[in-house]
């Protein structure tokens, strides 16, 4: 019986491993100002604001090169690169995800004593006037990054504007009796593109896979209440990666590239009134999908926003609750 029981825990302990193997580096970091980490609050209600996850789904990219005049009369047409890369994954699972994502996210909060209000509860505030109420939020493309799609947790509601950025919370959270208010915005990123000149002669344009938690605006923010004097919040929060988290073993690391060289004339034609330069502007486009297993990328994506949201909430639970 010990016996088996030793196979058990070893086994669970290899499997451990092996999930964590999927991750890359965790550096995460924090902004906002120091003199905002002080004070301890005994109230224990948190409102989400806001829950999304940006899924960036399709990248183009375009590299161009000016044609001209030449040295001693040669003469470059002008060279244009064009480069499409898509991710083949299920709308289904991306769905999946951010529903897991969310739903552990609860269970963390209360697990830490904070009561998670329902949505509802803001709805008479002057903060969510002219705003809209919806429970089942479609995905649609994302405002913040091209070729990404905006996904929040199906069945819960969030107030929002049809046009218009963020507002800062802080009234929010003094209408709620200074609960804390929480923003979530997560980027998972699969491939980064980049155009340039190649050599001084064409255009190129390079993408390279990898699939990510992005650093670039991956956020969880928490406020807390509001000064009557400024209108700052009375704490605040903000948890961020310093790095991007590399989701490893999902899709295959890849450079794609496309480029096309400029066509140059330095002979020249000789005709009857004199030599005659002549260059053609030449234009190339170039798809390309990169496939992802459905199952690994959701566990992979799952893991990484946990260990996101988890290593968060704890700092700021730890820094302001007694």
């Amino acid at each position: 019986m010990k016996a088996k029981h030793f196979i058990l825990i070893a086994f669970c302990i290899n499997a451990a491993i092996l999930s964590a193997q999927t991750l890359g580096e965790f550096k995460p970091g924090k902004s906002g100002p120091l003199s905002l980490e002080k004070p301890k609050f005994d109230n224990r209600n948190v409102y989400i604001a806001d829950f999304a996850v940006h899924y960036q789904v399709y990248s183009e990219k375009a590299a161009s090169k000016k044609g001209g005049s030449g040295l001693f009369g040669a003469v470059m047409g002008s060279a244009k690169a064009s480069l499409a890369v898509g991710l083949d994954i299920p709308e289904e699972t991306l769905q999946n995800i951010t529903n897991t994502a969310y739903s552990q996210f609860i269970a963390d909060l209360k697990e830490k004593g904070f009561n998670v209000m329902k949505t509802e509860e803001a709805k008479d505030t002057e903060f969510y006037k002219g705003y809209q109420y919806s429970d089942s939020l479609k995905m649609l493309p994302s405002t913040t990054v091209e070729g990404a799609i905006t996904v929040h947790p199906q069945n819960v509601g969030f107030f929002y504007k049809e046009k218009g950025s963020t507002e800062n919370t802080t009234k929010l959270s003094k209408e709620l009796n200074d609960a804390a208010v929480i923003r979530v915005d997560l980027y998972v990123e699969f491939v980064k593109s980049k155009g340039s000149n190649k050599s001084g002669i064409g255009a190129n344009v390079v993408a390279k896979t990898n699939l990510v938690l992005s650093e670039n605006s991956t956020i969880v923010h928490f406020i807390v209440g509001r000064n009557k004097i400024g209108g700052s919040p009375l704490a605040e929060y903000q948890g961020i990666l310093k790095k991007d988290l590399d989701i490893d073993g999902v899709i295959k690391e890849e450079k794609i590239t496309n480029y096309v060289d400029s066509d140059y004339d330095n002979w020249g034609t000789k005709t009857a009134f004199g030599t005659v330069y002549v260059a053609k502007n030449k234009a190339t486009a170039k798809a390309a999908i990169v496939p992802a297993d459905a199952p690994k990328y959701e566990q992979g994506v799952e893991q990484a926003i946990d260990v996101f949201l988890k290593h968060h909430l704890n700092e700021f639970h730890s820094k302001y609750f007694k």
